[in-house]
């Protein structure tokens, strides 16, 4: 079908792109957003992925921010009610799904561009916190900008207030892919840090990446568990690591990983299992800041109040494939996952 017999030139001006319209749409809508998506930390892990000529995962490498204004986006469209645009943002979205390949990719980049120019425009500070820092081999972060939060949410006062004007606190719109090997290794006890998978920094070829991802989300998860850092964990590690911290035995047979119930039945995720009620006692895995900030998070302040012996403030999740490694999720408190933040990114 031609250009000019799609039934979308209505909605387009004269003489402009539909991609450049769709890169319009999706900004005005993530601007909107005062809380970020839910089950954002999914889509995140389905972007990373999916094929690698897909939009979803050339966004997510080539720019992260732009990469949750397209999910959001997206949020938007599933909507039965929503902002004034809104029908037009999902009919070209569907466009762009119909779309060849090169012309996908040229939103791709029209759209991280945008996304770019408005962080550069937001804060004198954005082009050192946006910048790929080529002598700390670290991924391209998202820019920060203001929260508006009144009050910290931890049950005791470990954590300070938002208040107090954390530096570089960030927001729910922010997420981060890759951590740079060294200041990612003094977070980690040596047994634990072998076990982190390491990853291929798409910007500077050659150079390696601790599989760590943070997220920083408004909303119920964050005031009642903390921010988010995710752990990409070897294959070979995922047994001995689910057996040590969860107390979960885990079998590969053919292929695919089950876990051993007691009295000798099995279950087989489907396609993936979270395991919950890791030790409280995290001495032996993280180290300084990060030991603190697993400490300080709400949902293990929350645990410690009401004298449990395990917390979820660490599961991990397992897939049904022996050849896949395993992701291990750690809630953190506001100011340790910011001073992490800056200590990997800037």
């Amino acid at each position: 079908m031609q250009e000019s017999e799609d039934p979308l030139s209505a909605l387009i001006t004269e003489g402009e792109d539909p991609l450049s319209a769709l890169v319009t749409l999706v900004i005005e809508n993530y601007q909107r957003y005062s809380r970020g998506p839910y089950r954002v930390k999914d889509a995140l892990q389905k972007a990373k992925q999916a094929d690698g000529s897909s939009v979803e995962r050339i966004l997510v490498e080539k720019s992260p921010t732009a990469w949750y204004a397209y999910i959001a986006a997206h949020k938007t469209k599933t909507l039965d009610r929503g902002p004034e645009g809104r029908v037009e943002l999902s009919r070209l979205l569907d466009h762009l799904g119909n779309q060849p390949m090169h012309r996908q990719h040229e939103f791709v980049n029209q759209l991280a561009a945008a996304m770019e120019s408005i962080d550069a425009n937001t804060s004198p500070q954005s082009a050192k916190r946006r910048r790929i820092a080529t002598e700390d081999n670290t991924v391209a972060p998202v820019q920060p900008t203001s929260i508006t939060r009144n009050a910290d949410t931890c049950l005791t006062n470990v954590e300070p207030s938002v208040t107090e004007q954390i530096p570089a606190l960030v927001t729910s719109r922010d997420v981060y892919v890759g951590a740079p090997l060294e200041p990612a290794e003094e977070l980690f006890h040596d047994q634990f840090w072998d076990s982190v998978e390491r990853t291929q920094s798409k910007e500077q070829p050659g150079v390696l990446l601790a599989d760590i991802s943070m997220i920083f989300q408004e909303g119920y998860i964050r005031e009642h568990f903390g921010c988010q850092m995710e752990i990409g964990i070897a294959k070979e590690k995922v047994a001995d690591l689910a057996f040590q911290y969860f107390g979960v035995k885990l079998e590969d047979k053919d292929g695919v990983r089950s876990i051993c119930y007691p009295g000798g039945g099995k279950i087989e995720p489907d396609p993936s299992i979270k395991l919950r009620a890791c030790h409280r006692d995290l001495s032996g895995i993280f180290r300084g800041v990060l030991h603190e900030g697993a400490h300080t998070s709400p949902i293990y302040q929350r645990e410690k109040v009401e004298r449990r012996n395990r917390t979820d403030g660490v599961s991990m999740t397992i897939s049904n494939q022996a050849k896949e490694g395993a992701k291990i999720t750690v809630f953190l408190g506001e100011w340790r996952a910011s001073a992490i933040k800056k200590k990997f990114y800037g």
